[in-house]
């Protein structure tokens, strides 16, 4: 299996960071586009069915639809810049530090309020609550790694003070 160096990983890391954002932002603007594609999606989906729509009015569908993806566009970019700044850490080797910790519990967040976001998509795709589902235990094992580097920080900074 290939194995590349700490150093190594981390610069990729970092550059796929970036790469990520350019991504979220280029979403900025592609997402007005993107709501008549999942709009016309979601017409075609309910011709085909006899239920009525949930949101009947196509002005207001068509913001639902806009605000959610800004918002979930909006904890993406906030969640990769989390990242970034601890990926700035590990490469300091500041692993095991307060400000790390707080920096995944703020990811593990973004997790769940992109969970809730998906809920709000799961109003117009039921599909939207597998991608919710999905969030949730994402940000449930970051929540359970970032208590593992709390407790290493806790044992660290009680080693710092006996040597």
């Amino acid at each position: 299996m290939l194995k590349i160096s700490t150093k190594h990983s981390t610069t990729l890391s970092i550059a796929i960071s970036v790469v990520f954002l350019i991504g979220c932002v280029v979403c900025i603007f592609l997402i007005p586009s993107y709501s008549r594609v999942l709009m016309n999606l979601y017409d075609q989906i309910l011709s085909e069915s006899s239920r009525a729509p949930l949101i009947a009015d196509d002005v207001l569908r068509s913001g639902l639809v806009i605000a959610l993806g800004y918002s979930i566009v909006a904890v993406c970019v906030l969640a990769d810049l989390l990242l970034f700044r601890l990926l700035l850490l590990v490469r300091q080797e500041k692993v095991f530090t307060e400000k790390s910790v707080a920096l995944i519990r703020g990811v593990s967040w973004c997790c769940f309020l992109l969970g809730a976001v998906f809920c709000g998509f799961g109003l117009m795709f039921r599909i939207a609550f597998i991608l919710a589902f999905v969030a949730g235990f994402l940000g449930l094992c970051l929540r359970v790694v970032k208590n593992v580097i709390e407790e290493a920080t806790e044992i660290k900074s009680e080693n710092d003070l006996t040597v």
